[in-house]
C-alpha cells in the first residue's frame, strides 16, 4: 500500500499497511497525544519524537500481535509462535453491491481461504439464477482499474452436479442485499501477521471454552529509524501513540543520514576511500567476541578512517592446553615476529598416519621418537622401544596372526614406518674372538608395522628446532596445525603478547574480507574489521582527513588480534561446516577370546613354547555362564554309569552336648575344672609339705 495516499494514520496503522518494499518512508509527526513531544527510552537508547519532527524509516521487522477484545477493550500480547488458532468472524452489516463488498474486503488472487457471501434475494447472473441465501464463492476480480466496469468472478458452491463447479462473471455495479459467509478455514498469528487483508478483519479462537467478544490482531513492529538533525539509528515500538503523515514525495531536499553496513561499505569503488566515518551503531553481541586494544573504541560517536577493504590472510592461533587459561588470537601474515617449530606429541599410531597425510610428501617424511614400551606377540607386528625413531612411510594390510590361543592371522590395518634403532655394545670384557669382533654394531635400520589401534606417545623429531621462521614462511612450508614458540617480537607492535606464551598452535589459515580502518585519534595504526564477525553501522562525514594534503602518514598495523572463546568456537564450527564429513574413526583392536581345541598350527611349531601369563581379566570374564561365548562352552561332566547296589555309610551321630550354652567357648583361657579328690578337713594346717615342692620341681626340669 502507498504511504503518501493514507493521510494521517496512528503509528502502528501505517507501520502495518505500509509495504516493506516501499522504503525507507519519510514520516512527520502530527499531534496527537503527545502534543509537545516525548521522551522514551527503549533498548537503551532515548527516543524522542516531537511534533513537526521528520522521521526516515528505514527498516521494520515484527516482534509480537497484540490481542484486543473490542467488548471488555482488554489486550494482551501475544508471540509470533502462539499455537493458538484463529477465524474471521463475518461482517453483520450488508452490502449494497458486489463491489462494495470488493473494497472492503479485499481477496487475494490464487488465496486457499475463498471469500463466499449470500444474497437474501433471488438474483440473475449471467444467465443463471441464483436463489436467496445461496452461497457464492467469490475467487478474483478482474479489470478493477482498467477501462470498462470490473467483474467479479464468482463459483456457484451450492449446488450438485455439474452446475457446482460453475464459474460466472458477475459485474462489480449489480446491486442486491449481500452479507458476508462464515469460513470454516483457520490462522495461526504469523498468517495474519503476514498478509494485510487479514490485519484488519475480527477473529474468534478456536477450540477454547473462553468467552469473549471479536478480537482484533494488531503486529507489533520494530522500526528502525534515523532522527532528522541526528546521526544515530533509533529504535522503537510501533505501539508508540502518536499520529504521523507520510511526506515522502514533498521531502526531497531533506538531507538525512545514510547508514552504512559493513558489507556496504566494503562494496564502495576504491576512489572513495579514505574517508572518515562516524559509527553509527555497535551491537552489544559484537563485543564478547574481541579483547584487543581498539575494540572498546568502537562506540557510538567514534570517528573512524576507513581507508579500502581488503581480503586479508589471517591465521587462527591458540596457547598451550597447559596454561591456566588458553588465549587464541588471529594473526596477520603482516606480522613481524620470528617462531622457532615445537615438536609435536602425538598419542596413537593412527594420529601418525593422519598428521603424515598432511605433511610434506618429498623425503624425509614424518620422524618420531617412541616415548612408552609397547609389546607384542604376533606375527608381522612389530615391538617398539623407548627411544627407537620411526619414519612414517605408508599405510598398508597385513595377516597378524599365530596368537598364543592358537587362533588364525586376521588381516589388520597397519602403519608401515622406518625403524632406527642404537644396537648395544658388547661387553669388552665377555668377548672370545678378540679385535676380531666389533664393539659396536652401529645403527639398525628396517621396516616395521604398527597396527592403527596402538596406543603409544610419539614425540616429532625435528631437523630445523633452532632455525626461525617468519609467518608467512610457516604458512606456505609446513600443514597445520603446528606447534611454534615465538622467539623475537613484531617491533611495530607497542605490546607483544605471544613471546610470553610457551607454545602456540597454529591451527588453520584463513581468507576474511575485511575493512582496513584506524582511530581518527591515531591514522597510523590500521586495524582490520573482520566483515563476518564485526556487525556496526557507520555513516561518511564530511571532516577533512587527519593529515594535510599528500600521501598518508607511515603506517603501522595492528597484527595480532586477540578474540575470546566464543568466537573462537563458532569459527571452528563454522570451519568444520566447510570441512564436511569428519574423518573415519581409527580401527579398533580385534580381540579373541574363544580358544581353539586343537594345537596350534605347524607354522609356530618352531617357536620356542611361550611363557605362560596370567589370564586377562577379560578371559577370566568369557568364562562365566553368562559370557559373551558362552554357548560355545564345554557342559558340566556327567554321572558315572556304572552305580553300586551298596548303600552308602552311616556316619555316627554326634554325641549330645549337657551344655546349654550356645556361645563358642573362649580357646585362649583355661576353663575351671573342680577337683576331684576332696582334701582333708581334718588337717592340722594348710601348708604343703617341703619334700613335695622339691619333688615336684625334680619332675618339672627339662634335660638338654
Amino acid at each position: 500500500m502507498d504511504g503518501a495516499k493514507m493521510g494521517t494514520l496512528s503509528l502502528q496503522d501505517y507501520i502495518t499497511f505500509v509495504g516493506k518494499s516501499t522504503l525507507p518512508r519519510i514520516l512527520q509527526i502530527c499531534s496527537g497525544v503527545y502534543f509537545q513531544g516525548s521522551v522514551y527510552e527503549v533498548s537503551g537508547s532515548e527516543v524522542c519524537l516531537s511534533t513537526g519532527d521528520l522521521v526516515k524509516i528505514i527498516g521494520i521487522e515484527p516482534q509480537s500481535v497484540t490481542c484486543e477484545d473490542t467488548i471488555t477493550k482488554e489486550t494482551s500480547e501475544l508471540p509470533l509462535d502462539y499455537k493458538g488458532r484463529f477465524r474471521i468472524i463475518p461482517e453483520d452489516v450488508p452490502f449494497s453491491s458486489i463491489g462494495d463488498m470488493v473494497e472492503l474486503i479485499p481477496n487475494e488472487t490464487g488465496a486457499d481461504d475463498t471469500f463466499s457471501f449470500t444474497c437474501h434475494h433471488k438474483l440473475v447472473l449471467q444467465g443463471c439464477a441464483l436463489l436467496p441465501n445461496e452461497p457464492v464463492g467469490l475467487l478474483s476480480v478482474e479489470n478493477p482499474d482498467g477501462e470498462g466496469e470490473g467483474l467479479a468472478l464468482c463459483r456457484l458452491i451450492g449446488r450438485e452436479g455439474e452446475e457446482a463447479a460453475q464459474e460466472v462473471l458477475v459485474p462489480l455495479s449489480v446491486h442486491g442485499e449481500f452479507y458476508e459467509c462464515e469460513s470454516s478455514h483457520d490462522y495461526t498469528v504469523r498468517e495474519i501477521v503476514g498478509t494485510p487483508r487479514l490485519q484488519q478483519r475480527h477473529y474468534r479462537r478456536v477450540e477454547t471454552s473462553r468467552g469473549g467478544g471479536p478480537l482484533r490482531l494488531r503486529p507489533v513492529h520494530c522500526v528502525q529509524a534515523i532522527m532528522h538533525l541526528r546521526n544515530n539509528v533509533v529504535q522503537f515500538p510501533s505501539s508508540l501513540e502518536v499520529d504521523v503523515v507520510d511526506v515522502t514525495e514533498r521531502s526531497g531536499d531533506v538531507v538525512f543520514v545514510t547508514p552504512l553496513t559493513l558489507p556496504e561499505v566494503a562494496a564502495r569503488p576504491a576512489d572513495a576511500f579514505p574517508v572518515v566515518a562516524e559509527i553509527l551503531e555497535v551491537p552489544e553481541s559484537a563485543r564478547l567476541l574481541f579483547r584487543c586494544r581498539w575494540f572498546p573504541s568502537l562506540r557510538p560517536g567514534q570517528l573512524l578512517v576507513l581507508h579500502g577493504a581488503a581480503d586479508s590472510a589471517l591465521l587462527l592461533a591458540s596457547s598451550s592446553k597447559g596454561n591456566k587459561e588458553r588465549r587464541h588470537f588471529l594473526l596477520s601474515r603482516r606480522y613481524g615476529g620470528f617462531f622457532r617449530r615445537r615438536p609435536r606429541t602425538f598419542g596413537s599410531a593412527y594420529e601418525l598416519y593422519a598428521a603424515s597425510c598432511r605433511a610434506d610428501p618429498l623425503p624425509p617424511g614424518l620422524t618420531v621418537t617412541v616415548a612408552t614400551l609397547w609389546d607384542t606377540s604376533a606375527d608381522g607386528l612389530a615391538s617398539l622401544s623407548v627411544g627407537d625413531e620411526l619414519e612414517v612411510l605408508r599405510r598398508g594390510k597385513v595377516e597378524a596372526g599365530c596368537h598364543d590361543d592358537g587362533s588364525r592371522p586376521e588381516e589388520a590395518e597397519v602403519l608401515v614406518c622406518r625403524r632406527t634403532s642404537e644396537a648395544d655394545e658388547e661387553d669388552d670384557d665377555e668377548e672370545e674372538g678378540g679385535d676380531g669382533e666389533e664393539g659396536r654394531r652401529g645403527e639398525e635400520s628396517k621396516e616395521v608395522n604398527l597396527p592403527l589401534y596402538l596406543q603409544a606417545q610419539f614425540v616429532e623429531k625435528l631437523a630445523d628446532a633452532k632455525k626461525r621462521y617468519s609467518l608467512v614462511e610457516l604458512g606456505d612450508r609446513f600443514p597445520l596445525p603446528l606447534d611454534v614458540k615465538a622467539v623475537r617480537r613484531d617491533p611495530a607492535l607497542e605490546s607483544d603478547p605471544l613471546p610470553a606464551l610457551s607454545s602456540l598452535q597454529l591451527e588453520e589459515a584463513v581468507s576474511e574480507p575485511t575493512v582496513v580502518a584506524s582511530l581518527l585519534e591515531e591514522p597510523h595504526v590500521l586495524f582490520e574489521l573482520p566483515l563476518r564477525w564485526v556487525t556496526m553501522s557507520v555513516s561518511f562525514t564530511d571532516d577533512p582527513l587527519p593529515w594535510p594534503e599528500g600521501p598518508p602518514p607511515d603506517r603501522r598495523w595492528e597484527t595480532v588480534t586477540e578474540v575470546t572463546d566464543q568466537f573462537y568456537f563458532e569459527f571452528r564450527k563454522l570451519a568444520n561446516q566447510d570441512v564436511g564429513a569428519p574423518p573415519p574413526r581409527p580401527p579398533k583392536r580385534m580381540v579373541t577370546t574363544k580358544k581353539a581345541a586343537q594345537a596350534p598350527p605347524a607354522s609356530c611349531s618352531n617357536q620356542p613354547p611361550p611363557r605362560p601369563a596370567a589370564p586377562s581379566l577379560t578371559q577370566s570374564l568369557d568364562k562365566l555362564t553368562l559370557g559373551p561365548h558362552w554357548p560355545d562352552k564345554s557342559l558340566p561332566p556327567t554321572p558315572p554309569t556304572e552305580i553300586s547296589d551298596e548303600t552308602p555309610p552311616v556316619l555316627p551321630r554326634k554325641p549330645r552336648s549337657t551344655s546349654t550354652s550356645t556361645a563358642r567357648p573362649n580357646m585362649y583361657v583355661k576353663t575351671p575344672k573342680r577337683n576331684k579328690k576332696k582334701e582333708n578337713e581334718d588337717s592340722d594346717h594348710d601348708y604343703e609339705d617341703v619334700s613335695e615342692i622339691v619333688k615336684k620341681a625334680q619332675e618339672s626340669i627339662k634335660f638338654y
